[in-house]
């Protein structure tokens, strides 16, 4: 049994310093920061799960959704709790920060994959957990439309990932969720298609900009996904499929 804490505003400071001194390749005891009642406080107690591993950004959403679900009653705005996230991070740093087979050293990404930061939204998305959490509790109903957003490794988000979820806007609105996702995600393998993440045309992030312009328009949310795919233009031929 395990329990699940999170950080004070001291203990976000501790963690933003913890990551700096793993970055010049001190070693820390991870644990005997999570552990500190002097950083961190108790949510719940004697927890069952499992530290483990994710296939996809989708799976580790679906875990957290079902891990905190319990503390939705007394904390109704968890996917805002920069302390909850940052902690949970930590306690999966084996995965998050894995060490490098041939020095030993943790490769440590930029701070705000770690240390949540709730309402900048130029960096919020980028969380690894809390990110793909707080997609899959938007699309709860029908977590398939943004699957284009949620088929990547937890710690390889991608360039999908990175222009589409940036958007509030797209991020937020179903219709051109699943329109991207019937763009970029191959049907047969559930994975992103090839050449998804690149900058050519027919790209993530023009895809970003027809798809703001649409929204101007439109109500793309009275359309359906393949209403929206018949009006982008022919770069996107390569991917589209009607």
């Amino acid at each position: 049994m395990s329990e699940i804490r999170r950080f004070t505003d001291a203990g976000l400071i501790a963690a933003r310093e913890f990551l700096n001194r793993l970055r010049q390749g001190d070693e820390l005891d991870v644990e005997e920061l999570l552990a500190s009642d002097a950083y961190s406080v108790q949510m719940e107690a004697d927890t069952d799960y499992e530290v483990t591993s994710f296939d996809d950004r989708q799976q580790a959403a679906e875990y957290f959704h079902a891990l905190l679900e319990p503390l939705t009653a007394n904390y109704p705005d968890l996917e805002l709790d920069a302390g909850l996230w940052t902690w949970l991070s930590l306690k999966w740093l084996e995965f998050l920060a894995p060490r490098d087979p041939s020095t030993g050293e943790r490769l440590v990404r930029q701070t705000e994959r770690y240390v949540l930061t709730p309402h900048s939204y130029q960096t919020y998305y980028r969380h690894y957990l809390s990110g793909p959490y707080r997609i899959l509790k938007a699309h709860r109903e029908d977590v398939s439309r943004a699957r284009a957003v949620l088929a990547t490794p937890v710690t390889s988000p991608g360039e999908v990932v990175e222009q589409i979820a940036s958007k509030q806007d797209i991020i937020s609105n179903p219709s051109l969720m699943a329109a991207v996702t019937a763009l970029y995600v191959d049907p047969a393998t559930d994975r992103l298609k090839r050449g998804s993440g690149g900058s050519s045309g027919g790209s993530p992030r023009r895809l970003s900009e027809v798809l703001y312009q649409f929204d101007q328009t439109w109500d793309t949310s009275a359309m359906d996904a393949s209403e929206i795919l018949a009006l982008l233009p022919a770069e996107f031929d390569r991917f589209r499929t009607l």
